[in-house]
């Protein structure tokens, strides 16, 4: 089955080196990504949670990203990319949980 969901989330990943970088794009872009992807699945309380530290890791790299301090850039790169993982984590859970879920009231 293809996960969908897994498109919108690889949408929120930072976009490299661009020199018309805008923070509040980004995160606004970030927020509608997570967006479509709860909608995907069926969101548990901890896809929640998850999602809503990676706006917070999303906005504090884009506030990083704007400033001129490289190591706290760094760092709000890596903290966004680890919560992101996370959410990845448990977004393939309840992908899983769905999955199961429509077999089960298929058969």
């Amino acid at each position: 089955m293809t996960q969908h969901w897994r498109v919108f989330l690889a949408r929120s990943a930072p976009p490299g080196a661009i020199s018309d970088f805008s923070a509040a794009e980004f995160v606004l872009e970030v927020a509608i990504n997570l967006r479509y992807c709860m909608n995907l699945v069926q969101a548990t309380p901890e896809c929640v949670d998850l999602a809503d530290l990676v706006l917070l890791r999303a906005t504090n790299y884009g506030a990083a990203r704007m400033g001129d301090k490289s190591h706290l850039f760094a760092e709000a790169e890596d903290a966004l990319a680890r919560a992101m993982r996370l959410l990845e984590i448990e977004l393939e859970y309840c992908s899983q949980q769905a999955s199961k879920q429509n077999r089960i009231e298929a058969a």
